[in-house]
Order: structure tokens, then sequence, then C-alpha cells
């Protein structure tokens, strides 16, 4: 159990990162390129291949090169679906504590 634990904790320390979650979020469905994803998040490409290799050396994204241009994806669709779970928890929050009536 211990394990499982410290695994887990390695995904969240990800995505500790706001622009390591906009990537994921960019990513979501989608292949792109390091310059479509560093134009998506407005950040520079050099900052954002830094995240991209941290990323893609957890396990969590996967790349393909074409050429000179390397384009990445979400590498487990299970991954991607447990983090827009937390993103739909997260913006229900943010509408309870607005104090709007949510749909039961």
């Amino acid at each position: 159990m211990e394990e499982f634990a410290e695994k887990q904790a390695e995904i969240f320390s990800i995505f500790s990162n706001a622009k390591r979650v906009l990537i994921f979020w960019q990513l979501d469905g989608a292949e792109m390129s390091v310059n479509d994803i560093a134009n998506a998040i407005d950040s520079s490409t050099q900052n954002t291949s830094q995240h991209l290799r941290l990323m893609k050396s957890r396990g969590i994204l996967t790349s393909r090169r074409d050429g000179k241009t390397i384009y990445y994806s979400i590498a487990d669709s299970e991954l991607g679906k447990y983090c827009q779970l937390i993103h739909q928890v997260y913006l229900m929050r943010i509408l309870k504590v607005e104090g709007v009536d949510l749909p039961r």
C-alpha cells in the first residue's frame, strides 16, 4: 500500500505546477507540437520543453518525432479521465463558494 501511495504522490507532484496543468489540459484528446503548446499556454518554447521532458520522464506524456518537430500527447487515457474528474470537482467547489445552486 505504501508503494502505491508513493506512486500516486509522484503523479500529483507533476501537477503542482500551473503550467504543467495547462499543458495537460491542452493535450486532453489532442496531439500538439512544442511550439503549439507553448503558444497555447503563453510560455516560452524553452520553458515548455522543460515541463514536457519532466512529464514524459514520469510517464504522463508520450512523444513522437516528425522531422524536426516533436509532438506530445497524454500517455494514458485513464489518467486523462482521472484529471478531468478532479477538475470537475474543483469547479463544483468554486460554484458552491460563489453560491450557485447546483442541480441534484
